[in-house]
């Protein structure tokens, strides 16, 4: 009886703790994939304003472009094109569905949707990532043509 007691206790008590903890991240993808790289590119240029971090997940060629403009700042203002105070990220479905992989190059469609000064912006850049010795790396960020915005 006791030991049922305490199987039961302990069930609960998982069950809170599971309940209480963060919720799941926005993006379920394995690490070192090209939506996890692209993601966490977007996060580190606009969430962690860790520059060094951008550069570490671009290319060599793309990283000295970046170098370029100094700060995240610049990079996201002007070679991004877009500005945000806050920014969730999250991977286009349609881009998980029918990701144009092959086997050194894959195009994400990544979506933006933030604030910047109180007005909602709601963006769509499409990522191309090359693999380079055995990593994923960003290569460009281009304005999504096909997306005519972020829902």
């Amino acid at each position: 009886m006791l030991f049922r007691c305490q199987s039961a206790c302990c069930f609960l008590l998982l069950l809170l703790l599971n309940a209480c903890s963060d919720p799941a991240p926005s993006i379920a993808t394995q690490w070192g994939t090209p939506e996890a790289i692209a993601t966490e590119f977007f996060d580190a240029l606009y969430n962690t304003d860790d520059f060094e971090k951008v550069k570490y997940f671009s290319t060599k060629k793309y990283a000295a472009l970046l170098d370029s403009y100094g700060t995240t700042r610049q990079v996201s203002r002007i070679l991004i094109n877009i500005s945000f105070d806050n920014v969730d990220i999250s991977i286009n479905p349609s881009s998980q569905n029918v990701r144009q992989q092959y086997e050194e190059e894959a195009d994400i469609s990544v979506v933006l949707i933030g604030h910047y000064e109180n007005e909602r912006i709601a963006e769509v850049r499409l990522v191309t990532l090359v693999q380079h010795g055995g990593r994923w790396l960003v290569n460009s960020v281009k304005e999504d043509k096909l997306s005519r915005s972020a829902h």
